[in-house]
């Protein structure tokens, strides 16, 4: 039960905590098969899981770019595939992450955007220019409330929403829970 609802966590977040409204939405220049892809560290009840995440422009028009997150989570030798989510995304509007999306599972979900600010970050060897912001999150998924503080940086230069680092402290299923996602790659599929 814990492993699929950090599975469903995973990809609750990766759509949510893309760049924050601005005056363009980050998807408007994405081209179909940009692809962002992260290393995700989890640490939950006295395990440590490694995963990846990877999020993908499959499909794009004037006024809609659509999104599929894809990745996996392993467990002691074990992988476990995160269930494909995909996200429709409205390009005649700015983009807002604390709408949630589409929420698998019958999850619910409700962002609230705090602090932002500036800072350069180094990650994979490349250095960004980034803007932060913090979130709280609070959900339910299968029953289960789901608090958790985000803390993501953005650059406009990374495909697929512009997220090049993500932390989240959370509490689910009872437990505390610790997250980080960092790009590893980027690029453009054929």
């Amino acid at each position: 039960m814990l492993m699929r609802s950090l599975s469903i966590l995973a990809i609750v977040l990766a759509p949510v905590v893309a760049r924050a409204a601005d005056e363009e939405n980050p998807y408007k220049s994405a081209k179909v098969g940009d692809f962002a892809k992260y290393k995700m560290t989890t640490k939950v009840a006295g395990l440590s899981l490694d995963g990846t995440v990877v999020q993908t422009v499959t499909a794009k028009s004037d006024k809609e770019a659509t999104i599929e997150v894809t990745g996996s989570i392993e467990f002691n030798g074990n992988k476990m595939d995160i269930p494909k989510q995909e996200q429709k995304i409205d390009l005649t509007k700015p983009y807002d992450p604390t709408k949630g999306g589409n929420l698998p599972g019958g999850a619910d979900a409700k962002v609230e955007k705090g602090k932002e600010g500036k800072e350069k970050l180094k990650v994979g060897g490349k250095e960004y220019e980034t803007t932060w912001t913090t979130y709280k999150m609070k959900a339910k998924q299968m029953g289960q409330e789901i608090d958790a503080e985000v803390k993501t940086w953005m650059a406009k230069d990374v495909p697929g929403g512009g997220m090049v680092k993500m932390t989240m402290t959370a509490k689910i299923a009872g437990q505390e829970m610790e997250m980080v996602m960092e790009l590893i790659e980027t690029g453009k599929k054929k």
